[in-house]
Formats: C-alpha cells, sequence, structure tokens
C-alpha cells in the first residue's frame, strides 16, 4: 500500500508539472534594454550623460541605439559615391560618428552594455536606383554591397566597445526604412523585402565576423515590426514560402533561393511586439495571421523551430525583445491607457515574457516623452520640456511586481530589483514583500532572495491573499502597489 501511495503521488506530482509549463520554463536571466535615442544621441532637453546615468540608476542593463548610414554620412543626397570615398574606412571624413562615439563611451562608463543596430537607409547612391531618390532618407531598393561596406566601418570602429549587433531597422514596414515590400510577378508575388533582408544581413553579419571576430555569433536577425506582416517577411528571408516550405519553380529563383540555400548564423531573432498603435494591453488580440505583437510569440516560436528543422538556422537561438512600450493619456489624445494602467502594463508584459524560456531581453522604449505629442510618447517620463516629471510607471520599471491569483487563499508574487546589481553589488538581494488586507497596514510577509537580474518569483500561502494589496521595499525604493489577477499567458493562433 505506501508503495501504491507513493505512486500516485509521483504520478500526480509529473501531471503537475506537465501543466504547469510557465513554470517549468521561466527565465531569470532576461536583460533589461532600453532605447531612448533622441537623449542618448545628444538630441534631447538633458545631457546625454545625465541621461545614461539615470538609466544605469534604473537597472537598466543593455541600450539600444540605431547606426543609421544615411545620419552618420554627412551629405546623404550624394547620388554618386564621392572619389575616393571607402565607405569601410571609419576614418573617412565624408563620416560623423561623435554622437554614437558618446553613447558608447557613456554606456561602457556605466556599465551598460551595447545593443547596436546597424541600418540603412543610405545616402542617395546605395540605392538600386538612385534617381528614384527624392528625399532623405530613400529607402528604395538599397545594395547589400554597399550596406556591408558601412557595416565595415561601423565594425572597425567599435570593435572590442560593442556587446551586440543588429542587421536593418524594420525592413518590413516600408517607408522609412525599405521600399518596396512587394512585387507581382506572373509567377507569384515576391517578398521584396525579405529577399533584400537577407542578403542585407548576409553583409552585414560578414562584415562583422570580420572586423569584430568575437561578436560573429552575436548579430540579431530580423528588427521586425509587430504590424505589416512580419512572418512571412521573415520566412521569405529564411527562403521558405508564407507557410513554411521551401520555395519552388520560378518564385524560388525570384526570391535569390537557388542552389543550396545557405544557413544564416543569426545570433537570435530581434522584434517589436507592439501592439498596434502601442495601445492594447498585454493580452490584446489581433485578427491578423501574420501579426507578432506580445501576446502571440509563439508564432515566431513555431517559425523558428521549422526554419531549424530545414537547417535555415542554427538550432536554440533566442528571442529578443528591441522595441517595445505602451502609449499613455495624456500626453496622448488617442489612447486610454491611464498613467497606472501604463504602470501595470509593462510590469506584465516583463512576467508574461518572463515564463518564456526564450525571451533573451525585455524592452522599454523611451526614458522621456518626445515634446511633439502625435509622436510615440511611451516614456517613464514626461517630455523634459514640459518638466519631466516620473509616470507611475518610472518607480514600476524600477522595481516590477505582478501577482497572481492561485486560489483565495494562495497567490504567486513576481518581482524584480532591477537596480540590484548597481547598488548592491550583485543580483542576490532580499527584498520586503509586503502585504495589506482591506483597510489594514502593509506587514511583511516574505523576504525572498533574488536571483539573476534581482528577479523573484515565490507562492505566498496565506489567509485573505487574493484580496490584498501586495507591494515591494528594497532600500529607499518601493514597488506599485498591486493587486492579484488572473495568469498572464500566450494566444493561440
Amino acid at each position: 500500500m505506501p508503495t501504491a501511495r507513493l505512486l500516485v503521488c509521483f504520478v500526480l506530482a509529473a501531471l503537475a508539472a506537465m501543466l504547469s509549463p510557465q513554470v517549468a520554463s521561466a527565465s531569470p536571466s532576461q536583460l533589461s534594454l532600453m532605447q531612448d535615442d533622441r537623449e542618448l544621441l545628444g538630441q534631447g532637453e538633458v545631457d546625454a550623460a545625465d541621461a545614461m546615468a539615470e538609466m544605469r540608476s534604473l537597472g537598466v542593463d543593455i541600450v539600444r541605439t540605431n547606426v543609421i548610414y544615411h545620419r552618420i554620412y554627412t551629405s546623404p543626397r550624394d547620388r554618386r559615391k564621392p572619389s575616393g570615398f571607402n565607405a569601410s574606412n571609419p576614418r573617412s571624413s565624408k563620416y560623423n560618428w561623435a554622437a554614437t562615439d558618446r553613447l558608447v563611451q557613456l554606456a561602457r562608463a556605466n556599465g551598460i552594455r551595447v545593443l547596436m543596430v546597424v541600418t540603412g537607409p543610405g545616402p542617395f547612391f546605395t540605392s538600386s536606383s538612385p534617381r528614384r531618390c527624392r528625399r532623405v532618407p530613400c529607402p528604395y531598393r538599397p545594395k547589400p554591397r554597399a550596406f556591408g561596406a558601412f557595416a565595415s566601418a561601423v565594425a572597425k570602429r567599435y570593435r572590442g566597445k560593442v556587446d551586440y549587433y543588429s542587421i536593418w531597422n524594420e525592413p518590413n514596414l516600408g517607408r522609412p526604412w525599405f521600399t518596396p515590400r512587394f512585387r507581382r510577378t506572373r509567377h507569384g508575388r515576391v517578398d521584396v523585402a525579405g529577399a533584400t533582408y537577407r542578403k542585407l544581413f548576409q553583409a552585414g553579419q560578414r562584415a562583422i565576423a570580420r572586423y569584430n571576430p568575437a561578436r560573429r555569433n552575436r548579430v540579431l536577425f530580423g528588427e521586425t515590426a509587430a504590424i505589416a506582416s512580419p512572418l512571412p517577411m521573415l520566412r521569405a528571408a529564411l527562403c521558405l514560402n508564407p507557410s513554411g516550405r521551401p520555395f519552388r519553380g520560378r518564385l524560388k529563383a525570384l526570391q535569390g533561393c537557388t542552389g543550396r540555400v545557405e544557413k544564416l548564423n543569426i545570433g537570435g531573432f530581434a522584434v517589436h511586439p507592439w501592439n498596434p498603435g502601442a495601445y492594447g494591453n498585454p493580452r490584446s488580440r489581433t485578427s491578423s495571421k501574420t501579426a507578432l505583437p506580445q501576446a502571440y510569440m509563439p508564432r515566431l516560436h513555431r517559425l523558428m523551430d521549422g526554419a531549424a528543422r530545414r537547417g535555415r538556422i542554427g538550432r536554440g537561438k533566442g528571442i529578443w525583445a528591441t522595441e517595445f512600450g505602451y502609449q499613455t493619456t495624456p500626453p496622448d489624445r488617442l489612447s486610454r491607457i491611464s498613467l497606472n494602467a501604463h504602470a501595470r502594463y509593462i510590469n506584465e508584459s516583463d512576467r508574461l515574457f518572463f515564463a518564456d524560456r526564450r525571451i533573451g531581453s525585455v524592452a522599454q522604449y523611451e526614458l522621456a516623452d518626445v515634446p511633439q505629442i502625435e509622436h510615440v510618447n511611451t516614456g517613464l517620463r514626461f517630455a523634459r520640456s514640459s518638466g519631466g516629471q516620473e509616470k507611475p510607471a518610472y518607480a514600476a520599471y524600477r522595481m516590477p511586481i505582478v501577482v497572481t491569483r492561485r486560489s483565495a487563499t494562495s497567490v504567486e508574487v513576481y518581482g524584480q530589483v532591477r537596480p540590484a546589481r548597481l547598488l548592491s553589488g550583485g543580483p542576490f538581494v532580499r527584498p520586503l514583500v509586503q502585504a495589506a488586507q482591506p483597510g489594514g497596514e502593509f506587514v511583511t510577509v516574505a523576504t525572498p532572495l533574488t536571483k539573476r537580474r534581482g528577479i523573484f518569483r515565490i507562492n505566498v500561502n496565506r489567509a485573505g491573499a487574493a484580496g490584498a494589496r501586495w507591494r515591494i521595499l528594497w532600500g529607499s525604493f518601493i514597488s506599485r502597489i498591486a493587486r492579484a489577477g488572473r495568469p498572464l499567458r500566450y494566444r493561440r493562433g
């Protein structure tokens, strides 16, 4: 009888593990990535050094910056390549690296890593048809060889100073990054962006492998926007049709996939999993079968698994969220996301991605809003020009908390102390997890030891847990007040 009981217990435990995939696959090692090129490239109202130091104080692990060819090249309207100009020479007088140089130097001085997105559009002469270029930027059919030369200059200049690279920003989106997206032929529709992006990635990755060999396996692939059909474009760039099968017939040649298709040495997939307009919430639905907002990341899992089976990429590659955020009201006039909801959503987004072991980074786009209300305003602060007041999301980003209801008397508390590495010399600290019943005072109920990146996740069993208010304290920092909600999971489809 005891043996039978042990067997039953073992089976029940195994079933519990199978029914809890998020627990089994959770990752405590995701990097916290932030991008604010306006401030870090010296175009904002505060000095870039102050902005970088502020990111450090928030616990940012890595900053992302776009290194855009036509902005580094000083006369982007040149329709002909100047005589004597060597695009692969970073010392060329046609290049101005000053702002990017300072960003890299400030990041290194603050102990923050750098993800550098090497991207076009370039000057007019780097288009396959310069006569079609009317204004800057000119995204029409960039020439991969010309882009590879620019990538060589980038790799030479920042060798030993950059931790990760990525190739081309949002190639699926159209203007201002790449046109045309498609071309109709009698053999079928050609995904021009996918075919060209493959060549751009190969040219960029080879340049980095040659001139910064230590980073040859850290070149990210994709950088796709969540809208504008990123999944077909990614498949086309991997020489797979929209169904995930190799192209056949004449379309195979038109997609540039003849002969033995080369396996791409990608360091991971970089994606921008925004909801349309940066609205919605972490659970928002989409009617598009080809979009890639946050709640539908399993679509990318399937694409990656299929590409690996067909030998297009290596196995075990990760996913990097490199642009992400929510627009708030104020200042955005169309958003329905209140300031408090914004704070909750960025925490819940981190928790959703925490459950996915493939995710290598979570992202926050913008430290501060921009002065133009019609532009994307997803910052942790309001625009500096209007006072720069911290939104509730500021404290929520610094110390996230998400509480999940397990039963009336049991909750899961997920949290992170992002500045732990900076202020304690390591990520392993013991924050105070506190609960308060309605009308009552907060009391400490747990002091968990954080793991890598200052993350922890614990189950708390106590009377009234599901109806309590929850918060985290560490030093002088206090998280937002959270209430128990239902589990955060990806959507199917």
